[in-house]
Parts: C-alpha cells; sequence; structure tokens
C-alpha cells in the first residue's frame, strides 16, 4: 500500500497578534470535524453518524457522488484520528494527526493510504516510485530480519 501525507503549520507566521493555538484546542476542533466534516472538508456535503463504540464511531459521509463509510478511531494520547473505510474505496485509511516542527509550533498531517489495487496501478505507471517500492520493501525485508533476530538473541540472554 502507498501512504501520502502532506503537513501544514496550524499558526503560521502571519497570525502575530493572534493567541496561538493549543494542542488542545486543536484536538477538540479535531474531533469536531470528524463527527462534522461538513464546513472543514470541502469536498464532503453531508455525514452521519450510524454507530458508537467505546474507542469511536462509524460514519457515513457523502463525497461528490459517493457515500464513504468509515470507522473513526480518535486518539488524544497521541493526537491522532484514523478514519478506515469500510467500504470499496480507493483509500484505506485517512489519518489527521497532530505533531509539532521544530520550532515547536503545532502542525498538522492529513495522510492517505491507497488500498492495494490503486497502489499497483500507481507502482505500475511510474517507474521511479515503482524502484522506491522495490528499494524500500527490501530494505525493510532486510532490517526486520536483523531486529527479528538480534529481539531473540537479547530475549535469549535476559533468560541465562
Amino acid at each position: 500500500m502507498i501512504t501520502l501525507s502532506w503537513t501544514r503549520q496550524v499558526n503560521t507566521a502571519g497570525e502575530t497578534g493572534k493567541p496561538a493555538t493549543t494542542r488542545g484546542q486543536l484536538w477538540r476542533v479535531l474531533l469536531h470535524k470528524a463527527e462534522n466534516p461538513v464546513g472543514y472538508v470541502p469536498a464532503i456535503t453531508s455525514c452521519r453518524i450510524l454507530e458508537r463504540y467505546g474507542d469511536g464511531f462509524l460514519r457515513e459521509a457523502t463525497r461528490g457522488d459517493r457515500t464513504l463509510v468509515q470507522r473513526v478511531t480518535p486518539d488524544e494520547t497521541s493526537g491522532r484520528i484514523t478514519f478506515r473505510h469500510t467500504d470499496a474505496s480507493d483509500l484505506h485509511t485517512i489519518t489527521n494527526q497532530i505533531g509539532e516542527d521544530a520550532h515547536g509550533n503545532l502542525t498538522l498531517t492529513l495522510s492517505i493510504t491507497l488500498t492495494d489495487a490503486p497502489s499497483e496501478a500507481v507502482l505500475g505507471q511510474n517507474s521511479y516510485l515503482r524502484e522506491l517500492d522495490t528499494d524500500f520493501a527490501a530494505t525493510l525485508d532486510a532490517m526486520t530480519a536483523v531486529l527479528r533476530r538480534n529481539a531473540v538473541s537479547a530475549s535469549d540472554a535476559l533468560r541465562h
């Protein structure tokens, strides 16, 4: 699967004289956006909560001529809200993540993870991305093997 992300500063340099948005304020607004995306997400024209759970909710949103069903899971500790598509969308997940830049300013990162079919189509059409995918997949395979081997060795050493 391919993940794309975009990050923006929440308080821009041009907003001097205004009080800075706090992490708590941003979190509350993100929760509101998750339940009521109309007005925040230009492409979404309607949304309703279908079901609530202890760790989130299921929502149905209209985007253009499509109806999306998403399992929404907020995690305040990590500052992340995950929107997992339960329908036949090209998107597997959408994530809103609160962060900080190098200067301590709040940031918001929007990430999308494509499902396998569009990911394969993108990789099939773009040789640069295909080469990156091949290289980094092999790197991850090698890293995972060494991490697994070292983790087992460390566990064995701790038992003795």
